[in-house]
């Protein structure tokens, strides 16, 4: 039987003595694509956090790829949620993409920037940009690229050590609509080699998308399907699933990165308030 991702067991994690996480459970097959919802606050991140080993749990057991936490680090590809490029840092795509097989001995910045001149990270770089769709861009500067094109090499940095295991927090979140099409399209694909959590506050790049749902909120309950049910809609962000679905998704309490607030002019600019105090025939909808 093939060794889980991903094992849980009655995990908990407090913060100054007040629990973010509590009694959570999970047992994670190799090869999901697993998305994480969830209010904010609920202990998504936190829950990420520990699953790379950088907080220790106040209880119970955690395992990754079979491993304690922190043990399998280089069979784990993490994408952050911020990933912002200074215009004036001097680093090519490629540089960039090969940070990702910096490892123990390497010295300062020059040691980092020199991993991409080095025949075999320079092939790994490449056939990591590739994967990605951009592997004509490896001589641009980083900073050059749109929002779409330089998330595409942060999860191609993610991925050039060929891991088991990838973890995203908050992937499409600096991308537009059609980006975040591509970039789910991607991950659908690298999910045929490798086992994907994925984080987000976005959900419509959710629905269909992944092989299960986790919602997070305190506790965590795992959904062995894709498709958002309002059961789950509501679960993910943390209301009562008797309300309107309709009146939850357009106005209740669903994080900005999602919908915008209805009277909001990047939503639609009014445009209902100006329908409904239209009157006569021109006004009619």
């Amino acid at each position: 039987m093939q060794t889980p991702a991903l094992e849980l067991k009655e995990l908990w994690f407090a913060y100054d003595g007040a629990r973010v996480l509590d009694g959570v459970n999970l047992a994670l097959p190799a090869g999901e694509f697993l998305a994480v919802l969830g209010p904010n606050g609920g202990g998504k991140s936190t829950l990420l956090r520990l699953l790379l080993g950088l907080v220790k749990p106040g209880g119970g057991s955690l395992r990754v790829l079979g491993q304690d936490p922190g043990q399998a680090g280089g069979c784990i590809g993490y994408l952050p949620q911020f990933t912002a490029v200074s215009a004036s840092f001097p680093i090519t795509v490629l540089g960039a993409v090969a940070l990702g097989l910096v490892r123990p001995g390497f010295s300062g910045l020059g040691g980092w920037l020199k991993a991409s001149a080095r025949s075999a990270e320079r092939e790994a770089a490449l056939l990591a940009l590739d994967r990605v769709g951009l592997a004509e861009q490896a001589g641009r500067r980083l900073s050059d690229l749109s929002g779409g094109q330089r998330q595409r090499v942060f999860i191609a940095r993610a991925i050039v050590s060929g891991p088991e295991l990838l973890l995203l927090d908050e992937p499409t979140a600096s991308v537009d609509g059609k980006g975040r099409q591509e970039l789910m399209a991607l991950l659908a694909r690298l999910n045929r080699d490798m086992t994907i959590v994925m984080v987000s506050h976005d959900m419509s790049t959710v629905d269909g998308c992944v092989t299960s749902i986790a919602c997070v909120n305190r506790g965590l309950h795992h959904h062995a399907e894709s498709r958002l049910t309002p059961e789950i809609f509501a679960e993910a962000v943390g209301v009562d699933p008797a309300g309107c679905p309709v009146e939850l998704l357009a106005h209740g309490p669903v994080p900005h990165r999602v919908l915008l607030d209805h009277d909001h002019p990047d939503c639609c600019g009014g445009a209902h308030r100006r329908r409904q105090g239209d009157q006569g025939p021109e006004g009619a909808p």
